[in-house]
């Protein structure tokens, strides 16, 4: 009778122990299941915010002059959508911050800059940093770090943070080139357009393009020089030096020669 009753207690506790265990399995499941809804949604969000960066810029191309009118109706619609798209992207990033990408981050706080919340966005700005999976992704964070915090006028901080993306992609291959020369054109143009240091800003140009034309592929190479000559009048054009005064960098007019067929870009 005893062994009967001991028996009988055995099998209920292992019962409710397979029934605990159980518990968990689902419980964790249902975790699992709720994050990965979470990400997918973080993931359709943060697309739908850079749609609308894309069609409010369309929208300024074509109808800030013609009719700013309908602009200023249409723009004030588009950042108010904007607000809560940004919103609800903050909240599901906080939901899941180890599933976040530093991309993701980086996409964040720009478009958060963009709206003009300069203190949510430095956070994420930062954390697109923390969260590099390595010295190529570190590199891309800080200097777009580096190119928010000109607008903030703090322009020592931004320089340190220019330099320490330079140094994060070293080498002399395609990747570290073209890396470093667009690096120096985000600078360049942001120390002539924000900082107004001309000499400076020359002196980064022609960084840029002595990194740029040691790239072998010569499809990139000369896509990135027209890149940055495009960058380099522009900026001069927005200052209202449209003739770029002296002093010129060494090197300008960046132009590119023509690629033969071995030099084509992977894919054109």
């Amino acid at each position: 009778m005893e062994s009967s009753a001991l028996l009988s207690n055995i099998i209920s506790g292992v019962a409710v122990l397979l029934s605990f265990i159980a518990l968990i399995v689902s419980q964790q499941s249902a975790r699992h299941e709720q994050k990965r809804t979470l990400r997918s949604q973080l993931s359709d969000t943060l697309q739908r915010i850079t749609d609308t960066q894309l069609e409010n810029a369309k929208l300024f191309v074509e109808a800030a002059n013609t009719n700013p009118i309908y602009y200023q109706t249409a723009s004030a619609t588009l950042n108010q959508q904007q607000g809560f798209l940004l919103s609800l992207a903050s909240y599901l990033a906080e939901e899941i911050p180890e599933l976040v990408t530093s991309v993701e981050y980086n996409t964040l706080a720009y478009s958060l800059a963009w709206s003009g919340d300069v203190l949510t966005a430095e956070k994420y700005y930062r954390k697109a940093i923390d969260v590099s999976p390595d010295a190529y992704y570190r590199s891309l964070a800080t200097r777009s770090y580096a190119s928010f915090l000109f607008p903030q006028r703090r322009f020592e901080e931004a320089r340190d943070q220019y330099r320490e993306a330079l140094t994060l992609v070293k080498g002399g291959d395609d990747r570290a080139r073209s890396t470093n020369g667009y690096t120096y054109q985000m600078w360049a143009v942001n120390e002539l357009m924000i900082a107004n240091a001309e000499r400076r800003a020359e002196e980064l140009f022609d960084s840029a393009r002595n990194e740029i034309v040691g790239i072998e592929n010569r499809g990139m190479q000369n896509q990135m020089l027209q890149g940055l000559q495009a960058a380099y009048e522009n900026a001069h054009q927005q200052v209202g030096r449209p003739d770029a005064p002296p002093p010129r960098p060494a090197s300008y007019p960046f132009t590119p020669s023509a690629p033969g067929p071995q030099d084509q870009m992977p894919g054109t």
